[in-house]
């Protein structure tokens, strides 16, 4: 059923025959209502599903960061919505029902700011991941953007929070570096690392950029390790 909160001249939303109303940011859209699926799926079909799956699984733990990082960007909705949606469209590989999420492709945050033509991360012996950039403004930057930065390790199997460290509003563009603290635990971990950029007013974002996998090593073996060496 339908409601009309304010009148019938007021926007709709719900359900009214076929037709579905719903409202974001204060604009009222319409579309029609999904029909009962007769029949079983196509493989076409099953590929979609099965690779949304798998991006969703891979996507939530950092639902919280990629809202920020497509923020008004890629769609009417933006945020989270806009980062699945270009991850879908261009992240996801293989055939089914052997499709993976590529992290490589994906992206923690777009837009049309302008990105660091030199980027780089490298994992110091404390585990903190250190980041370093090259620190020209381009035609639409400022010296106060903020670094967008990601480590993560995620859950390849299971669609549970995986390993992750994050900083939205990190060093300023004109420092030229930052870095996150890696904990490592009872298992090797695999990070895959990202770096993006926001404009000073939180109007815009950079395209990230993907740094690469860094595996950081049980925190066991190293200590085993060092006593070995001792």
């Amino acid at each position: 059923m339908g409601k009309a909160s304010e009148g019938i001249f007021g926007p709709v939303s719900g359900k009214v025959g076929n037709l579905v109303w719903y409202t974001v940011k204060g604009e009222t859209y319409v579309r029609t209502a999904p029909s009962k699926r007769r029949g079983r799926k196509t493989k076409k079909e099953k590929a979609n599903t099965s690779g949304f799956a798998k991006v969703q699984a891979f996507m939530k733990p950092i639902s919280m960061l990629l809202r920020d990082g497509f923020k008004d960007y890629g769609s009417k909705t933006g945020g989270y919505k806009a980062a699945v949606s270009y991850a879908l469209l261009n992240a996801v590989e293989g055939t089914y029902p052997d499709q993976f999420v590529n992290p490589a492709l994906v992206r923690i945050s777009g837009g049309d700011l302008h990105m660091a033509s030199s980027v780089q991360a490298v994992l110091e012996s404390d585990h903190s991941l250190r980041f370093t950039w090259s620190t020209e403004e381009g035609k639409n930057g400022s010296a106060y953007d903020q670094a967008f930065l990601l480590a993560y390790a995620p859950d390849e199997n299971k669609m549970i929070r995986g390993n992750l460290v994050w900083q939205s509003t990190g060093a300023f563009r004109m420092t030229g570096e930052d870095s996150l603290q890696l904990a490592p635990d009872g298992e090797d971990q695999t990070y895959h690392v990202y770096l993006g950029f926001v404009s000073s007013d939180r109007t815009i974002q950079a395209h990230s950029v993907y740094l690469g996998p860094v595996l950081v090593k049980a925190k066991a073996k190293v200590e085993r390790k060092k006593n070995a060496n001792s």
